[in-house]
């Protein structure tokens, strides 16, 4: 399958973790993926990239700026707090065996917040991620 191209550039800090193509999160959410539960402390490195839109611009803000600062980042720090941890992370799992989110970031941030030590977490192989992707 060709995948298109992911829209924006990338910042260099997160080509490790963000895919290289554009992918549908409907397309994820709709997949029957196992769920486990690994330790936020194992994620929580995501929460020092900057994943996050400021000010219209893509990747200015990390999540813990965020949480460090909640009045400058209300926009931000309201979506934290209103995610929804019923509902598991997705998280894939890369040929060198790291796991990176895909979608969860906020529910990571709010997690280790409320100093919880496990989240849930659907875990999408690489193999499958054709499954996502949206043709090219």
């Amino acid at each position: 399958m060709t995948r298109r191209p992911f829209p924006l550039p990338i910042p260099p800090e997160l080509t490790a973790y963000i895919l290289d193509f554009h992918w549908d999160l409907n397309r994820l959410h709709a997949l029957d993926l196992p769920v486990t539960q690994l330790r936020v402390a194992d994620l929580a490195h995501h929460l020092d990239l900057p994943f996050w839109a400021h000010a219209e611009r893509p990747f200015q803000l990390t999540p813990h700026q965020v949480a460090a600062d909640p009045l400058i980042y209300r926009a931000q720090y309201d979506r934290t707090l209103a995610a929804d941890l019923r509902h598991p992370l997705d998280v894939v799992h890369r040929p060198d065996d790291r796991i990176t989110i895909l979608d969860g970031v906020h529910r990571l941030l709010r997690a280790e917040l409320e100093r919880r030590p496990l989240v849930d977490v659907r875990v999408l192989p690489w193999s499958a991620l054709d499954e996502i992707a949206v043709p090219g």
